[in-house]
């Protein structure tokens, strides 16, 4: 009893760091911020905060099966779910450790001694013996301190954050595939354009071309004419390859081999959105993303394995033995006067380690720091993605507008210096150029509303909001 009473002081000394780790851990979000630093338009809202999967704002069911898709064939994705069943049997291995252990044992052995200057009835100088041994050896070491509870505890700990880590790869890959999807649905449009482009000014080409064959045109004129087509045909030449491009690149995040083949059930045009609020304060988000769930368990998996490595500094107590037999006859050990059993109990105290068990503690708390700088580096870039992503909205609404004023006075302008050329009244130069700052206008256009929609989906995924429903 005093042993115990003596121990009780060191328990304390060294675990007080332990009794205190959700202190700890609610002091890692003294950083969080009461709202967000970035306005939002508070004019049309999003459905964020009344709708929980943001996949459904774009209302495309071939993009949703592209995802589900995704879910169940990449490659990446499958690798680390069978990481997370890895993370499980750890679990199971470690609490294994709680209860006894049985094996069964049977073994045989047959010597022959030498016996010299022994005299025998039969005048042998030798004999034989022989010995088998069955039983069942149990094995229990007594969980005294909880040093193999927290070892459970901790391994249960690291399963709950792959599981939070396979839910943020799972998330990251809906994004990714979404993005990939209108990617290639913006590339569509500028191939579309880039078409018109060198329909357009080969009609120009011709047009001028016969005005110089009748003398009603300069060879300047004939050539700049000439210069601008090879470069719209060298433009849409481009466009096929970034196309062809976006398309592998969807096929690869969808386990597919890259053969630039894709049927996307003649899915539309990019949709336009509303303009984005969000109702979900910063501490909300923290509680929502995966990545930041998985940070935080690795903290508190790293805090209980500073008190497994201080735990290891006690004494030890285990029980072995178990029911068995023991006979000189194999044939003998089915029976009751053979039958043996035995006990053994011992305490192990560590007493000269030569600094390993204080080296890993001091490991140990190193982990933990690590563990809680990684939380606080999670937090920070989850806080930058949702606030550059809100700052992005208001930028990208403004270029928008803009854009749309610019497209509509540059395609106005194209026309009317094209009938000026007709009329001889303006040169092919001022007329070609005009041309160019039209489609370029165009193009910007829609490059801009392909920006706002990835922009929405690095929001959704800031956010930490779930992708689809698990089940269609």
């Amino acid at each position: 009893m005093k042993k115990i009473i003596l121990i009780i002081p060191f328990l304390s000394l060294h675990f007080g760091c332990v009794r205190d780790s959700n202190m700890q851990e609610r002091a890692l979000y003294g950083v969080v911020p009461a709202t967000w630093s970035s306005s939002t338009s508070p004019g049309n809202q999003s459905s964020e905060h009344n709708q929980t999967f943001w996949v459904e704002q774009f209302p495309d069911p071939a993009l949703s099966q592209a995802i589900r898709k995704a879910w169940i064939s990449n490659p990446s994705l499958l690798a680390m779910a069978e990481r997370v069943l890895a993370s499980g049997e750890d679990v199971i291995v470690a609490g294994a450790s709680l209860y006894p252990n049985a094996k069964a044992d049977l073994s045989g052995s047959r010597s022959k001694r030498n016996l010299i200057g022994f005299n025998f009835p039969n005048g042998e100088t030798s004999f034989t013996s022989k010995s088998f041994n069955a039983g069942i050896n149990l094995s229990w070491e007594i969980d005294l301190w909880g040093k193999l509870k927290d070892r459970r505890n901790s391994a249960k700990m690291r399963f709950k954050g792959t599981q939070a880590e396979y839910s943020a790869a799972r998330l990251s890959l809906a994004g990714q595939i979404a993005k990939a999807w209108f990617e290639i649905i913006e590339s569509e449009g500028q191939l579309r354009i880039a078409r018109n482009t060198s329909v357009t000014y080969s009609q120009n080409q011709d047009f001028i071309q016969d005005r110089f064959e009748k003398g009603l045109a300069s060879a300047l004129d004939n050539d700049l004419a000439k210069t601008t087509l090879s470069s719209a045909k060298a433009n849409l030449a481009r466009r096929n390859r970034v196309h062809q491009a976006s398309i592998r690149n969807l096929q690869l995040l969808l386990g597919e081999y890259p053969d630039g083949l894709l049927d996307r059930n003649n899915s539309g045009n990019l949709p336009l959105l509303n303009s984005a609020t969000i109702s979900s304060s910063p501490a909300e988000t923290l509680e929502r993303r995966p990545d930041v769930k998985a940070a935080r368990l690795e903290v508190k998996a790293s805090g209980i394995d500073i008190g497994v490595s201080q735990k290891s500094l006690l004494p030890s107590i285990s029980i072995a033995g178990g029911p068995g037999s023991r006979s000189g006859e194999f044939e003998n050990l089915l029976e009751q006067r053979f039958r043996i059993w035995d006990v053994t109990g011992a305490v192990s105290q560590p007493i000269f380690q030569a600094g390993r068990l204080r080296a890993q503690i001091r490991k140990a708390k190193a982990l933990r720091e690590a563990a809680i700088k990684n939380f606080k580096a999670t937090a920070l870039q989850a806080f930058s993605e949702v606030e550059n992503s809100l700052s992005g909205e208001k930028f990208i609404d403004e270029e928008e507008a803009q854009l749309e004023k610019a497209t509509e006075a540059a395609e106005s302008a194209a026309k009317l210096s094209w009938d000026r050329y007709q009329r001889g009244v303006e040169g092919i130069f001022n007329t070609l150029d005009a041309q160019r700052r039209a489609f370029e206008a165009e193009s910007r256009l829609l490059s801009v509303r392909k920006e706002r929609i990835l922009n929405r989906i690095n929001l959704y995924l800031a956010l930490g909001m779930n992708a689809l429903p698990e089940k269609p």
